[in-house]
């Protein structure tokens, strides 16, 4: 095949040659000339249509190296865009974290979350700070939304801290609108319920829960969560609010620990 294609080319050659002494001659007739021309007219038109052919197909694959360099570019420009944006998220949080820390009135300690209790995965979770740090037993436990929980259980740089969602947990809080009371206790679902509601009070969805601050656990006036739902339990003597925390508990990463 090799063989095949080199002697067609040494042929267009030739031929080639021979147009150019007939055009150039002058000792060849008009006849003979204009003869030979057309005999050559074919294969120098087929020579040049693949001549043209290579033309254009050799910048088209040129193109395609740079396309395929500059996706590359594009997609790496992705990733650190995204990179980015992943550290910025965590600066602003942590900015907030900070100056919230400096507004309120009590003294805290900042935690980072490290993980939660496999047997109670979604009432409970693990903190990088205990006993050596100033983390004290039943205390209450914040975020810059509101109260997460209290402090069950202590280790020397590590502490468990019981979410206001466990069934476990009660907190004594009130209605901030009109001042009613009652006591918060955790619901299987991740959100809590507000129990010894009056049942001529005016509780509704919308309204603002904050801690009661009864004992010396939980301080007054924090925010815990927002009433979504009011109802009567049969057979009861009082009515109940579901509320729907003010920090998503599933998505902690740092905490403060009252001190």
């Amino acid at each position: 095949m090799r063989n095949q294609k080199s002697r067609i080319f040494k042929a267009l050659i030739a031929i080639s040659f021979l147009v150019f002494l007939v055009v150039t001659s002058k000792t060849i007739t008009n006849r003979t000339r204009t003869a030979l021309s057309d005999t050559a007219n074919l294969p120098l038109g087929f020579f040049n249509s693949v001549s043209s052919g290579f033309s254009r197909i050799m910048p088209f694959a040129s193109l395609r190296e740079e396309n395929r360099i500059l996706r590359e570019r594009i997609n790496l420009l992705n990733r650190k865009i995204d990179e980015t944006k992943i550290i910025y998220d965590e600066n602003t949080r942590l900015k907030d974290f900070i100056n919230f820390k400096k507004t309120i009135p009590y003294f805290t300690v900042p935690a980072q979350v490290i993980g939660r209790d496999p047997s109670n995965w979604s009432n409970s979770i693990i903190i990088n700070k205990g006993a050596n740090d100033g983390v004290r037993q039943s205390k209450a436990v914040i975020s810059n939304k509101g109260l997460i929980g209290r402090v069950l259980e202590i280790g020397r740089r590590s502490s468990r801290i019981l979410l206001i969602t466990d069934p476990n947990s009660k907190v004594g809080v009130m209605i901030q609108r009109n001042r009613q009371g009652g006591i918060l206790t955790g619901r299987p679902d991740g959100r809590c319920k507000m129990i010894y509601i009056s049942l001529d009070s005016d509780v509704a969805a919308g309204d603002k829960v904050i801690t009661a601050g009864f004992g010396e656990t939980f301080p007054s006036n924090m925010p815990v969560g927002e009433v979504v739902k009011v109802d009567k339990e049969p057979g009861r003597l009082y009515k109940y609010a579901v509320v729907k925390t003010a920090e998503d508990l599933s998505k902690l990463e740092e905490v403060l620990c009252v001190k």
